[in-house]
């Protein structure tokens, strides 16, 4: 083989890695630009686990009932599981849809926490509050207020002038 062969099916080589990299490099592009291919691209690297990502636990009212609230991330949502902390064990209660997807913190007593039990609207009983954040950023407050004669919790907002 002489040096004008090799130097051929070198040329060859390169030329073969250059456009399988071109095409790679596209296929990123048209992927990163295309937000359906993108969230179909995410949605198969992402694990469809359940996590904790904040805890707290405490008794709602004078009459209770005591509870332990978890914030659970999921694959594509975030949501409040609210468990009944009898003597007997845990008890769900409640599970509490948030519908932003990412995480967010909030003072409270000036601590910064993601899940919160606080009298919000000073009457007192706490509150679940759990802060999150939209698609484009915007911070969002959630605030569940407990309902003795339902057994349920209600969406609140927070009153005129709350600072936690």
């Amino acid at each position: 083989m002489n040096a004008t062969t090799s130097e051929t099916t070198f040329k060859k080589k390169e030329i073969i890695l250059m456009g399988a990299l071109a095409l790679v490099a596209m296929a990123l592009t048209v992927i990163a630009v295309i937000p359906s291919l993108r969230g179909k691209v995410k949605d198969a690297f992402l694990s469809s686990e359940r996590k904790i990502v904040a805890k707290v636990d405490g008794t709602l009212g004078p009459d209770g009932p005591k509870v332990v609230v978890l914030k659970i991330q999921s694959r594509n949502s975030l949501s409040l599981e609210v468990y009944d902390a009898a003597a007997e064990g845990l008890t769900l209660m409640a599970r509490l849809p948030l519908y932003e997807t990412r995480d967010g913190f909030v003072l409270v007593q000036g601590n910064a926490t993601n899940l919160a039990l606080t009298d919000v609207d000073k009457d007192g009983t706490f509150e679940i509050v759990a802060p999150t954040y939209d698609e484009q950023m915007v911070p969002r407050l959630n605030i569940f207020r407990y309902n003795p004669h339902t057994k349920s919790f209600d969406r609140a907002t927070a009153p005129e002038g709350f600072e936690p």
